[in-house]
């Protein structure tokens, strides 16, 4: 498995928007890292399958 290394920053105790766009875009960036990690997975697990296989 992959690893996922993102820096999610801190809500602000006072609301700023800037911050709450920073935090929306690490979770995607994580959300897009969690999604191809676990398509590489699933290409690995299908290779060592089709190598057995064979």
């Amino acid at each position: 498995m992959a690893k996922i290394d993102i820096y999610i920053p801190e809500p602000k105790p006072q609301y700023d928007e800037s911050n709450q766009r920073q935090i929306l875009e690490a979770l995607d960036t994580l959300k897009n890292q969690l999604n191809f990690s676990f398509q590489f997975d699933l290409k690995e697990e299908q290779d060592t399958f089709n190598f057995f296989l064979q």
